[in-house]
């Protein structure tokens, strides 16, 4: 297979994903939670997320208060009913410093930049955020192309963020990978825009699911290497 494009999701594929540092702002709003508490409640709402924004593109509309909405349902997971919590959460989220990189990320960039691969993003996160992430882990010159939650294309996994990122790398869909952590949104969008789909699972959740799957299914960032051009990084390409 020939590849001319890497395009990369980036919560829960690149960083961490943000819910990482809300136990610590909850104990300071006065609602201790566990970091496990936090992650249930968040894998519980985030199917709610993505139906809900689902719905939105069928609809053809935005949500501006999308995010609001999302942490005002993580509070009541949470079983918190200060209604001052999930305004403090949307500000914290708006502002709050970029979560960790995963520890196979670094690695991996420089590699495929030694390649001379070009590489993109395309996240459901907007715009500013997601530039203010790369700009903190000092990653944001590896990336030619940025397709964000609210740049007017849709979200995942509509096939037109997708569409978007290959108009501007000028990459046919056929000949670009796109790896990310969710099944639907992720692979899902990816294969029907045409590109091939690669999971990245490091806590290996969906191991079942990648017998025959329509997806590459990946335990490290690492082992994406293994189907990436070797003669480019070694300048024969």
């Amino acid at each position: 297979m020939t590849i001319d494009a890497i395009l990369f999701d980036l919560d829960g594929t690149l960083v961490q994903h943000g819910q990482v540092l809300l136990p610590d702002q909850l104990e300071i709003w006065g609602h201790p939670r566990s970091l496990e508490t936090v992650h249930a409640a968040f894998a519980v709402q985030i199917e709610w997320f993505y139906s809900y924004t689902g719905q939105l593109m069928a609809a053809g509309r935005e949500d501006p208060h999308l995010f609001r909405r999302l942490y005002e349902r993580i509070a009541l997971e949470l079983e918190i009913d200060d209604p001052a919590v999930p305004i403090l959460m949307d500000s914290y989220f708006s502002t709050h410093p970029a979560p960790p990189l995963f520890d196979d990320v670094r690695p991996v960039l420089a590699w495929i930049a030694e390649a001379k691969l070009p590489m993109g993003i395309i996240t459901q996160r907007d715009r500013e955020p997601a530039i203010r992430f790369l700009a903190e882990h000092k990653i944001t010159g590896h990336f030619q192309v940025l397709v964000a939650g609210d740049d007017g294309h849709g979200r995942k996994p509509a096939p037109d963020p997708f569409f978007a990122a290959l108009g501007k790398l000028s990459v046919e869909p056929e000949k670009a990978i796109y790896i990310g952590d969710r099944i639907d949104d992720d692979c899902g969008g990816a294969r029907a825009a045409g590109l091939s789909a690669f999971l990245i699972d490091r806590e290996q959740q969906h191991a079942d699911k990648s017998v025959n799957a329509d997806f590459v299914w990946l335990r490290s960032l690492i082992e994406l290497l293994t189907y990436l051009p070797k003669g480019k990084a070694n300048g024969h390409g």
